[in-house]
């Protein structure tokens, strides 16, 4: 297979060609601003204020701008952070000052707050992936999750029209992995059919996480900087394109 270029041959697909397509979510088909910490103190805040909580704003901020933090760590570590981890953390954070059904009000406006987060569509991804499924390709996701999980963030994909266009997502907080384990890359080929990795090329942004792991799985890997170009250390993926634009080429498909 070609190795990396500003404009990337064609990859050189198995002899069964191309059977399907995987997609990274983040900064790769939808790109998300900072300000998940804002948005969850907006509704918490909200909460508190009626309920007549004694949280201060510099308590209630210094709790959760330590989850960004605390995902991190444990997102790095390959052990589950979701929304369960990190309320539970809040929770004791803020000690006696709530109780049992504040617990509930509190995490229902978390819950809440992750579908009102400010996300966006790459460009070219509803349309990318509509030519693909055109093509008789399957097509689907294999993403990490953070403290939006896959409930919310298939409305967000609904959203901008490209869940339609999906066959299967693997959510790693719905397989119970995260990349580059490999049990979230099978969950993902059983879920759209395949059995052979060779046959599927899998796009994403991060070298540690997507290529390293879909190439474990002998699968063919495509490196999305469009959003972010990764510096971190890892290995290089089989393409590196700027535009999901050009994908369909480099599987040798006509463009749209």
């Amino acid at each position: 297979m070609s190795r990396l270029n500003s404009l990337p041959a064609p990859l050189e697909p198995p002899a069964g060609g191309w059977r399907a397509v995987t997609f990274d979510l983040w900064n790769t088909l939808l790109v998300s601003v900072p300000g998940a910490v804002e948005v969850r103190s907006r509704h918490w805040r909200a909460v508190i204020g009626e309920r007549g909580l004694d949280v201060d704003d510099d308590l209630l901020h210094g709790t959760l701008s330590m989850l960004p933090v605390r995902f991190d760590e444990e997102w790095r570590a390959g052990r589950l952070y979701g929304p369960e981890q990190a309320l539970a953390e809040c929770f004791a954070a803020l000690g006696d000052r709530i109780g049992d059904d504040d617990r509930v009000a509190l995490a229902d406006a978390f819950e809440e707050a992750s579908h009102h987060l400010d996300v966006s569509p790459v460009d070219g991804a509803a349309a990318v992936a509509r030519l693909l499924t055109g093509a008789g390709l399957a097509v689907g996701i294999v993403s990490d999750t953070t403290l939006a999980v896959g409930r919310h963030l298939r409305g967000y994909l609904d959203r901008f029209g490209v869940l339609a266009h999906l066959d299967h997502q693997a959510f790693s907080d719905e397989v119970g992995a995260y990349k580059p384990d490999r049990r979230i890359f099978e969950a993902a080929l059983a879920g759209l059919g395949v059995d052979d990795p060779a046959g599927v090329v899998h796009v994403g942004d991060l070298r540690r996480t997507d290529v390293a792991g879909a190439r474990a799985m002998g699968m063919a890997t495509v490196r999305f900087r469009g959003a972010v170009d990764d510096a971190e250390e890892g290995p290089e993926a089989d393409a590196v394109i700027d535009r999901l634009a050009d994908l369909p080429a480099l599987l040798g498909l006509p463009p749209g």
